[in-house]
């Protein structure tokens, strides 16, 4: 009996602590057509575009946004307590976590760029 009300003492409280640490974690980058078209219009809504350029490829004011060495939550983590001029989105209010790993999936989405060595003007041919 008295493991049983220590029990239903302790498994609401730890179930408070630990619930809310799962419910920040972002969800995993969907991959689905939908979803990557929708991390699309994201980007272009919360104005990633304006300093990234539309396909993430940078531009004088923001980085090129390169996911491919990125994960997900480094990403996340970049976007939330940026290091640099980029204005912070740190709450779910600014930009969900959902929206996030849509762009997120967006970018995933796009080819890579070609290797530098591949293009002849680069190389003085």
């Amino acid at each position: 009996m008295f493991v049983f009300r220590l029990a239903s003492v302790i498994l609401p409280l730890l179930l408070a602590v630990v619930a809310p640490a799962r419910a920040q974690q972002p969800p995993l980058a969907p991959t689905a057509p939908a979803a990557i078209e929708k991390g699309k219009q994201n980007f272009v809504t919360y104005a990633c575009y304006a300093c990234h350029g539309y396909s993430g490829q940078g531009s004088d004011v923001g980085p090129r946004i390169d996911t491919k060495r990125l994960t997900q939550q480094a990403f996340v983590n970049i976007v939330r307590k940026p290091a640099r001029r980029m204005p912070p989105f740190r709450t779910e209010q600014q930009i969900s976590n959902a929206a996030l790993a849509e762009i997120y999936a967006f970018l995933q989405s796009l080819p890579s760029p070609p290797d530098p060595k591949s293009i002849p003007l680069l190389n003085g041919n």
